[in-house]
C-alpha cells in the first residue's frame, strides 16, 4: 500500500537514510543526519511536495518524495526525484512500486518533467529509471568526493505531461 507520508515514520526513515549515508555512494551527504535536521527537511519538502511511503503487510518498507529540481520559479514544473527503500528490503521490487506511485502523484499534480540524479555506476537504480521511461540526459564526472573517492553522478529526466501555454502551478497531492 502507497501512502503519504505520517510524522511517526520520521524516526524509522531516518534510520534507514543515515545507513545509506554511512554506508552507499547513493546519497553524497557523508554526514549523519540528526531527528531534528531530517524532520525539518521533511517538514519543508511536504509543505510543497507529496512524500509517499509504501507499506508492505502494514510495515514500512521504502519511501519516495518530490521536491525542487532547482528553486527558481521558472523551474516549478520540474520535479526532482527520490527514492530510498529499507536497506534490509532492497531486491524486491519495492523500487518500482514507489517509482510508479511517484509518477502517477507526480502526473496529476500537474508537473511536466521528473528529474533523478544517480552517482554514476548506481545500475539498480539506472534500470529502475530506464524501465519506468526515464532518458539519461548528462554525466559530471568526479562531481562528489565519498569514502575516498571521486564519484559522478548522471541526470535522468522522463517527460510526465505535455508543456501548456500558460500552465497552472503544480499542486501538492496527499495520497
Amino acid at each position: 500500500m502507497i501512502r503519504s507520508l505520517k510524522e511517526e515514520d520520521i524516526s524509522l526513515i531516518l534510520s534507514w537514510y543515515n545507513w545509506y549515508i554511512r554506508n552507499s555512494e547513493a546519497t553524497f551527504e557523508t554526514e549523519e543526519l540528526s531527528y531534528d535536521e531530517f524532520a525539518q527537511r521533511v517538514h519543508m519538502i511536504t509543505k510543497t511536495y507529496p512524500w509517499l511511503i509504501l507499506e508492505e503487510e502494514g510495515r514500512p518498507v521504502g519511501y519516495a518524495y518530490l521536491a525542487s529540481f532547482i528553486p527558481r520559479a521558472a523551474y516549478e514544473w520540474t520535479c526532482d526525484l527520490a527514492i530510498y527503500l529499507d536497506p534490509k528490503e532492497r531486491g524486491k521490487g519495492y523500487g518500482h512500486q514507489l517509482m510508479q506511485a511517484a509518477i502517477e502523484t507526480a502526473e496529476k499534480a500537474g508537473y511536466v518533467n521528473m528529474v533523478s540524479i544517480i552517482t554514476k555506476g548506481n545500475t539498480a537504480s539506472e534500470k529502475l529509471h530506464e524501465a519506468h521511461g526515464f532518458e539519461k540526459m548528462g554525466e559530471f564526472d568526479e562531481s562528489g568526493y565519498k569514502f575516498g573517492k571521486w564519484l559522478g553522478v548522471t541526470y535522468y529526466i522522463r517527460r510526465l505531461n505535455a508543456p501548456a501555454k500558460n500552465p497552472q502551478k503544480p499542486r501538492n497531492i496527499t495520497i
